[in-house]
C-alpha cells in the first residue's frame, strides 16, 4: 500500500467517491500511520441524530443505514460516503449558525446518498484513468497545504482535460440535484428551506474572500447561478409545521463550545475566549459549559467541580452536565460518587451508550469489575466496532484473571485498530488460553483466519 503523506487524510475522504473505499483511518506501514480523529462526544452525537433522523427519513431511506460523524478537521468540509456514513469536519460545525444551517449541510449529504450520486460517479469516471485523478487531486493538496494557488492551477491544467471537463460538470450537477433534493427534505422534515440559501450566500462571500477555495468548495462547486436556484427552490416550498424538528440553538452552541474546547490545544487561549465571553453574558450557558471543560482538561479539577455544581444548580437533571460531573469525579479518585452521578445521568438518558461505558470505568475503578464487565460485554455485542469498549472489557477481565477473555478482547480492540502485529499476538494468546474444549477457542481461531485473509485483502489494493 503506498504511504501518503499527513495532507492526505481529509482527500482520501472527499474523493472516497471516485475510488470507492473510504476508511477513518489511513494505514501505511507501522511505522506511518495518519489516523483520522473521530469526535465522539455523545451531546455532539445526539445533535446530529436529532438533526439528521427526520430528514433521513424524508428521502425514504432506512434509518439504520445512515450513520454520521465528525471528525477533527480545521478544514470546512463534508461528505457522502458510499457505505452510508456522512462525515463532517468539526470545523463546519463550528461554523453554522444555527442548528437549520448544519440541517442543511446534512440534507445535502443525504440527497447524495439518496440520489446514488456516488454510484454515478463511478461509472462515469470509468473512462478516465486512476492515475490522472490521482495527480489531479495531489497538486490540489499541495496547493492547499502549501497556501499557492498556482501549484492548484497547473495541477489542473496538466491534467488531461477530458478528466477535469468529466470531474467537475459532473460534480456542479450532482450538487444542484442535491440542493433540490435537500431543500425539500428541509422542507418536509419541518426545517426553513432557507437554511440552505443562508449556508450558501456564507459559502459564496468567503469563496469571492480568499484566493484558495475552501476543500468544501473544491468538492462541493459552487457558483452565483446554484445560490439563486436554491433560493428560488426554498421560496416555492413551505414547512410542514407539524414536523417540529428539534432546532435548539443552545443544542449547536454546547456543541460548539465542546469542540473549540477539546481541539483548542493552548488551553490559556481557551479559558480566556470563555472568560471574555463571560464578562459580557456571565449567564451564558455554554460559555460556562466550555470553560469547565477547558478546566477539567488542564488538570484544574477543584474549578471545573465548582463550575459544574452551578450549572448543576440550575440543570439538575441535564444528563450531559451529570456526565462532566462524574468525570471529574473520576479524575479526583472518587469512583463510588461517580457511580451515583452516572446513574442518574442514565435515569435521563438509558439508551446512551458512552453513559453506560463510563458508569462501566466507575464501576472498574471502585473494585466493582463484575458489574463493570457485564457492561462491557452487553456494550462490544451491540457496538462491535467500537474499539474503546474492546480496549477496557480487556483491562477488566485482565483484572479478573480471564486471560482468554481478556487476550480476545485485546485481539478485537487491535484489529480494530488494523494493528496487524498486536491482532495476531492477542489472538494466538486467546487460543492458548482457552482450552479446546470451550467454544471461545474455536471463536479466537475463526477469527484470527479471517483477520488474516481481510488484512491480507487490504494490501493488495
Amino acid at each position: 500500500m503506498q504511504i501518503l503523506p499527513p495532507l492526505w487524510p481529509f482527500l482520501i475522504l472527499t474523493f472516497a467517491i471516485f475510488f470507492g473505499s473510504a476508511p477513518l483511518a489511513i494505514a501505511g506501514d507501522t511505522d506511518q500511520k495518519a489516523p483520522i480523529t473521530i469526535l465522539d462526544s455523545p451531546e455532539l452525537l445526539e445533535l446530529l441524530e436529532n438533526l439528521g433522523k427526520p430528514l433521513v427519513k424524508a428521502a425514504g431511506l432506512p434509518g439504520e443505514s445512515v450513520q454520521f460523524h465528525v471528525i477533527l478537521n480545521s478544514q470546512v468540509n463534508a461528505m457522502a460516503l458510499p457505505n452510508g456514513n456522512l462525515v463532517f469536519n468539526s470545523a463546519l460545525v463550528e461554523r453554522c449558525e444555527s442548528p437549520e444551517e448544519l440541517a442543511s449541510v446534512m440534507a445535502h449529504e443525504i440527497a447524495h446518498l439518496a440520489a446514488g450520486h456516488h454510484m454515478r460517479l463511478q461509472n462515469e469516471m470509468k473512462a478516465v484513468s486512476i492515475e490522472s485523478l490521482v495527480a489531479t487531486v495531489a497538486g490540489l493538496a499541495a496547493g492547499i497545504a502549501a497556501n499557492n494557488s498556482s501549484i492548484s492551477q497547473a495541477a489542473m491544467i496538466g491534467s488531461p482535460a477530458a478528466a477535469q471537463s468529466m470531474m467537475l460538470d459532473s460534480m456542479r450537477e450532482k450538487e444542484s440535484q442535491a440542493d433540490q433534493l435537500a431543500i425539500h427534505y428541509l422542507a418536509k422534515s419541518g426545517f426553513d428551506p432557507n437554511s440552505m440559501v443562508h449556508f450558501l450566500k456564507h459559502l459564496l462571500a468567503e469563496q469571492r474572500n480568499v484566493s484558495i477555495p475552501a476543500p468544501y468548495l473544491l468538492t462541493h462547486p459552487l457558483s452565483t447561478e446554484r445560490v439563486i436556484d436554491a433560493e428560488r427552490s426554498a421560496s416555492a416550498v413551505i414547512p410542514v409545521k407539524s414536523a417540529h424538528p428539534n432546532t435548539d440553538p443552545i443544542a449547536l452552541e454546547r456543541v460548539q463550545a465542546i469542540i473549540f474546547a477539546a481541539t483548542e490545544t493552548d488551553p490559556r487561549k481557551a479559558e480566556q475566549r470563555f472568560q471574555t465571553h463571560l464578562k459580557g453574558n456571565p449567564n451564558d450557558i455554554p460559555a460556562r459549559y466550555g470553560l469547565t471543560l477547558v478546566l477539567r482538561y488542564s488538570g484544574e479539577t477543584k474549578k471545573a467541580h465548582t463550575l459544574i455544581d452551578a450549572l448543576l444548580t440550575q440543570q439538575p437533571h441535564d444528563p450531559f452536565f451529570l456526565r462532566e460531573k462524574g468525570l471529574i469525579l473520576l479524575d479526583e479518585g472518587k469512583p463510588g460518587e461517580a457511580e451515583q452521578v452516572f446513574t442518574q445521568a442514565l435515569a435521563q438518558r438509558p439508551n446512551n451508550a458512552d453513559l453506560h461505558y463510563r458508569l462501566a470505568v466507575s464501576y472498574t475503578e471502585g473494585g466493582k469489575l463484575e458489574q463493570a464487565a457485564r457492561i462491557l460485554r452487553k456494550l462490544t455485542v451491540e457496538k462491535p466496532t467500537q474499539p474503546l469498549y474492546q480496549y477496557q472489557l480487556g483491562v477488566v477481565e485482565g483484572q479478573r484473571q480471564r486471560l482468554g477473555h481478556a487476550h480476545l478482547a485485546m485481539a478485537r480492540y487491535y484489529a480494530l485498530l488494523m494493528d496487524e502485529k498486536m491482532a495476531v499476538f492477542h489472538y494466538n494468546e486467546a487460543t492458548n488460553n482457552f482450552p479446546q474444549s470451550e467454544r471461545e477457542h474455536e471463536i479466537a481461531q475463526s477469527e484470527l483466519k479471517r483477520f488474516k485473509e481481510e488484512h491480507r485483502k487490504s494490501r493488495l489494493k
